[in-house]
């Protein structure tokens, strides 16, 4: 195959590049649609300032890592672009202030590169976040350590939405901390264990908002599988010196032992949702926030009756029902414990399809035998419809039983 026309346009693309960074108009770049199985995920790149001059950053997102590669603009630059276009990554979107360029590979490795003029309007929501008023300052010191933020401290192009989720995370943990008076006694030091932490956007600002801001008596404990983001993690806790009060630990959700008071699990995948619930639900914790992930576990028990068999015969209608079914009896199995649930959206859909939220506040007023019996009822009716066997959640706490 003659590769003379697509490696014009490759030309042609790292050309706009280096145009924008020289001009300084640049704002994103990000490459994805990967080819293979070695090849990183996606790649994102933004422009940062160090004592050796302008560096192009660039995350290497992997499943279950990121790297960080700095280049500097030139024939380094130029060559390392050139060898992702085409042969990696199928797709390449350069934004820059004025203009929006995409170079796109089909099926046959054909390229076409597209350009549009970017208006002002769209620039400002790239870049800006004007007119609200966050709980988390743009130019809080974590969010620079945790490269948010530029040192200048204004939020990067392409942590915008990662910045709104931020707030928009602590605006829901306030308000469930205040609904459930958990820092009503101001002599107990609250233990808030974080299960499943990743990189810690989210651990660090809650650490921030209670501790920095509000002053409250708080421990903070990120649970997280990965060695190396625990690594990561407690070395920015130890500059921002916060080490005293935040903590990360290397280990499995399951092998979690100690004092829980609030439980916290964001997009821990398919059971291991529910081994973070029963653990809350064992060390009685006072209020357990999970916004569940890969719902896969009753999808693979469901094998639904009539009238549910004819309607969730296609592929998407039976996985999108059996991801509500799994929350549903979550939710239900919470308030057989004595929790009071509510179930909502935590983000809007356009950022991620996993957007469902599940808190739960252990309720002063015990379940009657009664209530439990309803709730039993409710769930077995549940699984009798649409053929589930066991919820796994059922199982781990039958274990405690």
């Amino acid at each position: 195959m003659d590769n003379t026309e697509n490696n014009v346009l490759i030309s042609a693309f790292i050309n706009k590049l280096n145009a924008c960074i020289r001009k300084k108009t640049f704002l994103k770049l990000s490459l994805s649609k990967a080819v293979g199985t070695e090849a990183p995920k996606n790649i994102y790149a933004k422009l940062i300032e160090t004592k050796k001059g302008q560096l192009i950053s660039f995350t290497l997102r992997y499943k279950n890592k990121d790297i960080t590669q700095n280049i500097e603009p030139g024939l380094e630059l130029d060559k390392q672009i050139e060898f992702w276009l085409g042969s990696t990554f199928k797709i390449a979107t350069l934004i820059s202030t004025e203009e929006e360029s995409v170079l796109l590979f089909n099926s046959k490795n054909k390229a076409q590169l597209r350009s549009k003029q970017i208006e002002s309007e769209q620039i400002v929501s790239h870049t800006h976040n004007k007119g609200k008023n966050y709980l988390i300052k743009e130019d809080s010191a974590f969010l620079k350590l945790l490269a948010v933020s530029s040192k200048e401290g204004k939020v990067f192009s392409d942590q915008q939405d990662k910045y709104r989720q931020i707030n928009k995370y602590c605006e829901i943990m306030l308000a469930q901390f205040e609904q459930h008076q958990i820092f009503q006694n101001t002599d107990k030091i609250i233990r808030i264990v974080d299960m499943g932490s990743g990189k810690g956007y989210l651990t660090f600002a809650l650490c921030y908002l209670l501790k920095e801001k509000m002053q409250l008596n708080v421990e903070i404990i990120g649970i997280e599988l990965r060695e190396e983001l625990c690594h990561f993690c407690n070395e920015q806790a130890a500059v921002l010196g916060w080490s005293d009060y935040l903590k990360f630990s290397a280990m499995d959700i399951m092998q979690f032992e100690g004092r829980i008071d609030v439980l916290i699990a964001l997009h821990a995948c398919d059971i291991a949702t529910d081994i973070a619930i029963a653990k809350g639900i064992d060390n009685r914790a006072e209020l357990i926030v999970v916004a569940p992930c890969c719902h896969k576990q009753i999808r693979k028990e469901m094998t639904p009756k009539d009238p549910w068999k004819n309607i969730l015969k296609n592929g998407i209608l039976l996985e999108r029902e059996a991801e509500l079914l799994t929350d549903a009896i979550r939710a239900l199995l919470l308030e057989k414990e004595g929790y009071k649930t509510k179930v909502f959206e935590f983000i809007s859909g356009e950022h991620t399809p996993k957007n469902l939220m599940i808190t739960a506040g252990r309720s002063k007023n015990k379940s009657t035998p009664k209530d439990s019996n309803q709730i039993e009822t409710e769930i077995e009716a549940l699984k009798s419809q649409f053929g589930i066997g066991q919820h796994y959640l059922e199982k781990l706490l039958e274990r405690k039983a």
